[in-house]
Formats: structure tokens, sequence, C-alpha cells
């Protein structure tokens, strides 16, 4: 998503990396922005220092990195899964070295916002898209090993450019297609839903949760 370059720049900017630290990319989500970083990645890619993973497990040694950063990869990931990619994160982190990484905040705070409220809405019906609660969140982080647990709310409102508006509106198609074949019209209500907003009122990034840990 080229539109939220200056987003991504910003959370690095936050997460106060040491140049000369080994940084993990759980997720691969920050390449561009990182390119000295080793990126966990889930699929083949043509991409820069980049290694395949499981969703949740990292083949690294212990203590490999001096920090972990992960660009909204633990919104894919489900909640039971979520607390085993945090303990592979302790595990490969160093002692006393942080975690950084951005979450979804699904709540809307202008009209743009909730067109992107529903099409996440539409995403979760799927299973393509998780909604964590943050207070279980924080206990996950704490039930593997890290300390020092903050969260910050990121307000943002950048708007979704008319090219990906459409790539969403044709997704949504598809989504419904498949549903119609399958019997369903969960789908069909929410996309309708979803078109009338975004027809009127455009789309701009939810805001987002910026949460930071130590490991003990």
């Amino acid at each position: 998503m080229p539109y939220a370059a200056k987003d991504r720049q910003e959370f690095i900017k936050r997460s106060n990396l040491n140049p000369d630290s080994r940084v993990l990319d759980f997720g691969g989500m920050l390449s561009a922005e990182l390119p000295s970083a080793v990126s966990g990645i889930t699929a083949p890619k043509p991409q820069t220092n980049a290694i395949l993973i499981k969703p949740t497990l990292l083949p690294f040694k212990n203590s490999t990195f001096d920090a972990v950063v992960s660009y909204h990869y633990f919104d894919l990931i489900s909640s039971e899964s979520l607390g085993y990619a945090f303990d592979e994160t302790a595990r490969v982190l160093a002692k006393d070295s942080n975690l950084s990484f951005m979450m979804l905040q699904w709540a809307a705070q202008n009209d743009a916002q909730k067109s992107s409220l529903l099409f996440n809405d539409l995403l979760k019906s799927t299973g393509a898209l998780i909604h964590h609660e943050v207070e279980k969140v924080s206990r996950q982080l704490s039930e593997s090993g890290f300390s020092e647990i903050t969260v910050e709310i990121i307000k943002r409102d950048i708007p979704v450019p008319r090219e990906y508006v459409k790539a969403h509106l044709v997704m949504l198609g598809n989504l419904v297609k498949k549903e119609k074949e399958a019997g369903g019209t969960g789908i069909k209500t929410l996309a309708r839903q979803y078109f009338n907003q975004v027809k009127v009122h455009g789309e701009a990034m939810l805001p987002a949760l910026h949460f930071t840990a130590k490991k003990l």
C-alpha cells in the first residue's frame, strides 16, 4: 500500500531502532522501509533479505535479534495463534530487547473511516482479518515473557486512493459471488453497506494501536 508509506516510516521512527541492531521484520511488511532487516515472510516472493517462516514459527536460534518489529501482520493471525507468535518472538529476541508492532483499532472517527471499518468487518467475516482485544494482547505478551508493555493510539486519517477502493469493490464482488454459489447472504448485505458508504464519503485508514514491549 504505497499510500501508507508515511505511516510505516513514522512507525519505524517511534520504534527507536538502533542502526546497528539486528532486526527481524515479522511478516515482512517493511521491506522497503527497512532493507537491512531480516524479513520473515510466509510465501516466496522476490524480496531482498527475506527468509520463509511459518505463520507463527520462526526458523532462528534463540536470542538472534536485537529488535523485532511487525506492521499489521498480527492482524492476520488468530487470537489462539497470537500467543505462539509472541512466544517465538521472545525466544529469538536477546534479553532486554524490544518488540514493536502495529494492530488495527476497530473504531472509526469519521465517515471515511467508517467505510474502512465496514470493509474490515467483511474481511473479518471471512476469517481473513482478526479483531484483537487490547487487554488480551497485553495479557498474552506478559505470559510470553514481556514487560514494560505500552499501547499508543495512532489516530491516522490517511485517504485510500480511488484505485484501491476499486480493488476493494472487485474483491467484494468476487466474495459475494462465491457466497451466492454457497447459498449465503451475509457478505452481500455488508458489501452493499460498504458500497453506499464509500460512494458518498470515500475511504480512509482506521486508527491503529502501537504496542511496545521488552523481553525480560
